[in-house]
């Protein structure tokens, strides 16, 4: 079987039985259709180990994680040819995932997101607020729509990765600032919450802000623009619609005590292990409160000069002698006293 008629019929394995979504068939299509570029003549029976690893030097420069995708697709590939019998052996076996590492992202401080969010104007304060309000990612603040925005209880109904539906509660401050844009805004339910607004010439001499269609959605690339813009504005570095969440997600975390189990729905994983790569920021400033115990129970454990140790055993024995008397406040009497008696 040719390795382009195998692709197709994976490819619609997986959105007919496995209900993929198009942008993950879309991902493994960018992958497969590569590996069928370098070997156009290639039964899919034929394929070696080697040829695989030799496919994959096409990303040696990326990163882990990219590689870690890369041989998961492939490994899903030919593992579904080798369960519907069009080959015997599975050649992406001996593949292994490399060890993903924690990206060097900026995670902006909770005085940077209070400055982002003064900085916001009209139409772009609700969109900041699901980003570092809520913790949204950017595809899922471009689908949502005011009608899924519940301004009485308090919970967004959000379209999830992996096409699921969940309701997302907001915070006390989100929810009234979000109100007041609704109010002011005045928008209809089946608008969208991120409506671009742009500059044009009207004249010669004159330059008008208009807003697009609120009912279509925005592209992702405004959203960043959007994003930029405002910091600029809050006089911020500039940041991503991801850092946003990942502020979101530190600052949930100081103020829920490190609550790792509460931020793991909040943010929409499926993993524990996932959530727990948002937590790194903390757990430095957990580490660095350690030399400083050390250093008090080290002068602590000193030993004090002369002079300060007659000071503290005369103020214990003052102590003692204090607690003797509280303990017994009966005036002591000679026994042949209370015999006479």
């Amino acid at each position: 079987m040719r390795i382009e008629h195998a692709i197709d019929a994976f490819l619609d394995w997986r959105r007919l039985e496995r209900d993929a979504t198009p942008r993950s068939t879309s991902s493994y299509r960018a992958i497969l259709d590569k590996l069928a570029d370098d070997y156009p003549e290639l039964e899919l029976g034929r394929f070696t180990k080697h040829d695989l690893r030799a496919f994959l030097k096409r990303w040696e420069h990326r990163s882990a994680a990219t590689r870690a995708n890369v041989v998961s697709v492939l490994h899903s590939f030919f593992g579904w040819a080798t369960t519907e019998d069009l080959i015997e052996v599975d050649p992406s076996a001996p593949l292994r995932r490399p060890k993903k590492r924690k990206a060097d992202i900026y995670r902006p401080s909770i005085d940077e997101l209070a400055a982002i969010r003064s900085a916001a104007l009209a139409l772009e304060l609700p969109a900041i607020l699901l980003m570092e309000g809520a913790g949204l990612r950017r595809a899922e603040v471009l689908n949502v729509r005011w009608a899924d925005i519940d301004l009485i209880r308090g919970r967004a109904r959000v379209f999830r990765k992996g096409a699921n539906w969940q309701p997302v509660p907001l915070a006390p401050d989100v929810l009234d600032e979000l109100r007041a844009s609704f109010r002011l805004l005045q928008p209809e339910l089946d608008d969208y919450v991120f409506t671009v607004e742009v500059e044009q010439w009207v004249s010669q001499y004159e330059r008008k802000r208009t807003r697009k269609n609120p009912k279509a959605p925005a592209s992702e690339q405004s959203l960043w623009r959007m994003v930029r813009r405002v910091c600029r504005r809050a006089g911020v570095r500039e940041l991503s619609p991801h850092q946003l969440r990942h502020g979101f997600a530190n600052r949930f975390l100081r103020e829920s005590g490190r609550d790792v189990a509460a931020l793991r729905p909040l943010l929409g994983h499926a993993r524990i292990d996932t959530t727990q790569l948002y937590t790194d920021e903390i757990e430095v400033d957990a580490l660095a409160e350690a030399p400083a115990r050390a250093m008090l129970s080290r002068n602590a454990q000193a030993s004090p000069d002369q002079a300060t140790l007659e000071a503290a055993v005369t103020a214990a024995l003052l102590d003692l002698e204090w607690r003797r008397r509280e303990s017994n406040p009966r005036p002591r009497t000679h026994r042949c006293e209370r015999l006479q008696a």
